[in-house]
């Protein structure tokens, strides 16, 4: 555990370095949350009732799904970086060292996600509590059990992107598998898009996917759009997708584990 942290302490650390690269960032951050805002605004005063749900916790979801976005942007690189690692070579230092490689990536991703929480994540909350209505989670209970859904989320967002870039060991090259991923899951996840403003069967395919643990579930949490009931049930199949993606995962490394020494990695 203290390898894991440590790992974890030095891609926080090394995530801040880029500071040109920060400030550009919370610029694009900015601009992404403030046109959310003006797109649901104007959606509202055509047809106000259409939606489901009011227009500040319309307004809110818009917000918290960008903050999201941002958090989550560590644990969806993820790919890449395996895939960057297995055209390079480098992935075969990684092997050498006496170390579990999906711990590893994973305390990589963590500490990431650390830094962008506080240095991005933050400022982009505030930024949208203060100047665009985004409002609170309706209680301290329902603050706290999106933190869990949140962190479940990232678990679920990083082995989803893990097994992803494992496919470079196969394919070389990701790049267009990556693209269509990448459309699939925001599609799919409810992160432009709430899912309960999907047609019936696009709804029902949503539901079977695991997608929605990222983004939809967390968000319906902080909006206070489940009730007790349906929150520990939807609790449950994050719990219940983050354990089987990464039982898959240790299964896929073993595999490429292997054709990694077979081709003399």
């Amino acid at each position: 555990m203290k390898l894991f942290w440590a790992f974890a302490r030095q891609a926080f650390h090394s995530t801040a370095i880029y500071r040109f690269d920060f400030w550009l960032r919370i610029l694009g951050n900015f601009v992404w949350v403030f046109s959310a805002y003006w797109l649901w605004r104007v959606l509202y005063t055509q047809r106000p009732g259409a939606f489901g749900v009011s227009l500040s916790q319309m307004v809110t979801y818009a917000g918290i799904s960008a903050v999201m976005f941002i958090v989550m942007r560590p644990s969806t690189a993820v790919g890449y970086l395996i895939a960057s690692k297995v055209k390079s070579g480098e992935i075969v230092m990684d092997i050498l060292k006496p170390l579990d490689f999906q711990l590893h990536t994973l305390a990589r991703s963590l500490g990431e996600v650390l830094f962008i929480s506080f240095t991005m994540g933050m400022p982009t909350l505030l930024i949208g509590m203060l100047f665009m209505d985004v409002m609170l989670p309706p209680s301290l209970g329902y603050a706290l059990l999106f933190l869990l859904s949140l962190s479940l989320g990232v678990g679920v967002s990083f082995s989803l992107n893990y097994l992803l870039g494992l496919l470079a060991v196969f394919t070389i090259d990701i790049r267009n598998i990556s693209w269509a991923y990448s459309a699939v899951v925001r599609f799919f996840s409810g992160s432009d898009l709430p899912l309960w403003l999907l047609p019936l069967v696009l709804g029902q395919i949503a539901a079977v996917l695991p997608f929605r643990c990222i983004f939809s579930i967390p968000l319906m949490i902080y909006i206070g759009r489940l009730s007790a009931a349906e929150i520990g049930a939807a609790l449950a199949l994050q719990v219940g997708w983050l354990a089987a993606l990464a039982l898959v995962g240790r299964l896929v490394w073993g595999l490429a584990y292997r054709r990694l020494t077979v081709q003399g990695g």
